[in-house]
């Protein structure tokens, strides 16, 4: 009997922990699926990209994937190809959704949601740790639900004591 109540009482556990896990993500439904659209601006004049953001691991985290295409320029014939991969995962400790973003450029980004900037329809991502960057440099990343069918996301960066300055766009529809 006692066994059987110490098993009720860890599945319970482990069923308050999802249920929290679960409602942490509620307000980024809306990005969850595959995504295709267009950039501009990130140093080119054009890119096109595809993006994911799939509930991986039970749940528990969400598994981000971008990548963009961008067209050649006079300063870079060969265009670029940027890649980046993450995971957003809810800090029960800080109550506070944290996304983590490694891309081919070296930069590793440690984000978290800004809940007084984002709602419904706005999901601020501010870094509070970016890796191989320019010290006291900062990053901001924002998706703004257009429709059900649409986002647009703005990358904004910040140098020391300078304001933040918008980077790039994506316009994006999904699959």
């Amino acid at each position: 009997m006692k066994s059987f109540l110490l098993f009720l009482f860890s599945m319970l556990l482990f069923l308050g922990s999802a249920q929290a896990q679960n409602k942490a993500f509620e307000k980024l439904n809306f990005i969850l699926g595959k995504w295709e659209g267009t950039g501009s601006g990130f140093g080119s004049q054009q890119s096109s990209i595809e993006s994911s953001f799939q509930l991986v691991m039970n749940g528990t985290y969400i598994e981000v994937s971008n990548e963009s295409q961008f067209e050649p320029t006079a300063d870079n014939p060969q265009g670029d190809h940027h890649i980046d991969k993450g995971y957003i995962s809810y800090d029960k400790s800080r109550q506070a959704l944290v996304f983590r973003q490694f891309n081919n450029e070296g930069y590793i980004n440690q984000y978290v949601l800004n809940g007084s900037a984002s709602n419904d329809s706005v999901l601020v991502f501010e870094t509070e740790h970016i890796e191989n960057f320019i010290p006291g440099g900062k990053a901001r990343w924002t998706i703004q639900k257009i429709s059900d069918m649409a986002i647009e996301t703005t990358f904004d960066l910040s140098f020391p004591d300078k304001p933040y300055a918008c980077f790039g766009t994506n316009k994006l529809q999904k699959k």
